[in-house]
């Protein structure tokens, strides 16, 4: 479950979604995607209850949908838990 969410715009079509999810507990997690709107892969950077930072790059973004909204970090987390679940 998302309990933060912040869009920031860069230059050129480049954009960050600063994510905080709902963890095991009382803990949260930390996302950050980096990407562009109109092409290439994206960052997803995770940073743990310790404060170490893991880096997954996501090869086929569009998978998700278009890299502009919200949506898209909703339908691209829907996935990543699930494939942790099985």
């Amino acid at each position: 479950m998302v309990r933060n969410f912040r869009r920031v715009a860069g230059q050129a079509g480049h954009v960050n979604y600063y994510v905080e999810v709902e963890a095991s507990g009382d803990d949260s997690l930390h996302l950050v995607f980096a990407g562009n709107i109109f092409a290439g892969p994206v960052l997803m950077s995770s940073r743990d209850g310790d404060g170490r930072w893991d880096h997954q790059m996501i090869d086929h973004p569009r998978q998700f949908g278009e890299f502009v909204s919200a949506e898209w970090v909703d339908r691209f987390l829907d996935s990543w838990y699930e494939a942790q679940a099985a």
